[in-house]
């Protein structure tokens, strides 16, 4: 798959992408997702099939679940560490986030959070464990809209501070 592709459509709700395409390209082994939706997973997929490498996503939600070919799962807290390359965290109920951020914070290579703006942490505590990571970066829609965070005890991301895609600019997280 080709940048192009993956970030067609590009949007606040698949933001996500302008950092989830680095942390593949930065990476080589298997990709999680916990969430699945039209703005990830069908990109994620294919682009780890055209790669040859592994792609497994989770859903809590029946519909979505069967919707994106996701395996359906009941209890978050029962998946085990993921010891993958990437781990893209993007599930309901976001209060979850934080825990699976946590918990995952020495597994996976890097760590890919959507909905991590300063306006969302007073329900998703999320921006308060980036002081678990050696690295972390994100971007910020201009008017407000949702943002996203890559994460990383393995990989330095400090490279990709300032670059820019389709209206996005990556900056260090403070």
């Amino acid at each position: 798959m080709k940048q192009i592709e993956f970030f067609e459509s590009l949007n606040n709700e698949s933001n996500h992408r302008i950092l989830l395409w680095p942390a593949l390209k930065m990476t080589t082994g298997d990709v999680v997702e916990f969430g699945s939706g039209h703005g990830s997973t069908p990109f994620l997929k294919k682009y780890c099939e055209d790669e040859g490498r592994s792609f497994k996503s989770f859903e809590n939600h029946p519909d979505w679940s069967k919707k994106t070919g996701s395996n359906l799962i009941s209890d978050w807290n029962k998946l085990p560490l993921m010891n993958v390359d990437v781990l893209f965290i993007d599930h309901a109920p976001g209060e979850q986030r934080k825990f699976d951020i946590i918990k995952n914070a020495h597994c996976a290579k890097i760590i890919v959070v959507h909905d991590s703006e300063k306006a969302a942490d007073h329900g998703y505590q999320m921006r308060q464990h980036i002081k678990l990571f050696k690295y972390a970066v994100e971007i910020n829609t201009l008017g407000g809209g949702a943002g996203a965070m890559m994460l990383s005890n393995h990989i330095d991301l400090i490279d990709l501070v300032g670059q820019s895609n389709n209206g996005f600019t990556i900056t260090k997280c403070d």
